[in-house]
């Protein structure tokens, strides 16, 4: 827990909680495209059936005009979480794995106005890159306060997304669900229709060449939902940046859990 952290938590003991009142720096003027950050969990890197999904997401949210970045996983260098939410300091931001390119990953969410999560399917699970991420991730949660106070805005709070899952076997759904699970409970909320799996062998060339030929039209909705889910992610992003919208007002101090 961050000094700021630990001044707002004073505060709400020695004074009522409707006497406390955080206040963020001024609000952010809409400027420029809204910058979405692809997040992609396959361990094949920037090469793989996963990668493909999320640059297809990606390049139809250039078409409604947004700033674009993508992090491969698989490129970076991030060690397994130690679990300092339980410590008695608690978690902390900056991590403490200052060695590694976890802090490096945490500024750009922080910087991003929309996310996009992308992973393999493995055993009805999240990628283990992706799993390490999400309890990275801890880090924002924990200190949120702190860093909106710092930055002006939310680190996680409210952020639209939209995930995407490569599947071999069954168990995507699973996969989906989890993950919105973890997101919902650190602030990220999910779109309507924010979520999307796609079959590996739908990749294959002759596979799609044999749909077209039968006019088999049944996986149509899986790129519609990727055009649709862009488009809505950019638009709902660039609303909520635009008019600054704040998921809490800042006028009552949550209880500390």
């Amino acid at each position: 827990m961050g000094w700021d952290e630990l001044g707002i938590n004073l505060l709400r003991r020695l004074f009522s909680p409707e006497t406390v009142e955080i206040r963020l720096k001024p609000k952010e003027r809409f400027r420029g495209p809204v910058k979405i950050l692809g997040i992609n969990g396959s361990g094949r890197g920037a090469s793989g059936s996963t990668a493909k999904m999320l640059d297809e997401f990606m390049d139809q949210a250039k078409k409604f005009g947004a700033e674009v970045e993508t992090i491969h996983l698989a490129e970076k260098n991030m060690r397994f979480c130690d679990g300092c939410a339980s410590e008695k300091d608690g978690c902390h931001f900056p991590c403490i794995h200052e060695d590694d390119d976890t802090n490096e990953i945490l500024r750009a969410i922080i910087e991003a106005d929309a996310l996009v999560f992308a992973t393999p399917n493995y055993w009805a699970g999240v990628s283990s890159r992706i799993q390490m991420l999400l309890e990275k991730m801890t880090a924002l949660e924990e200190n949120h306060y702190g860093i909106a106070l710092e930055d002006g805005r939310e680190p996680l709070l409210g952020k639209p997304s939209f995930l995407l899952c490569s599947q071999d076997g069954e168990g995507a759904a699973m996969v989906l669900g989890r993950l919105s699970w973890a997101l919902n409970h650190i602030g990220i909320w999910v779109l309507p229709w924010g979520m999307v799996f796609k079959p590996n062998i739908l990749n294959r060339p002759v596979v799609r060449l044999g749909m077209r030929a039968m006019n088999e039209r049944k996986f149509e909705w899986i790129p519609n939902t990727i055009r649709a889910g862009a488009r809505n992610l950019v638009l709902v992003a660039e609303l909520f940046k635009r008019e600054n919208y704040q998921w809490d007002d800042y006028k009552t101090i949550e209880p500390a859990c």
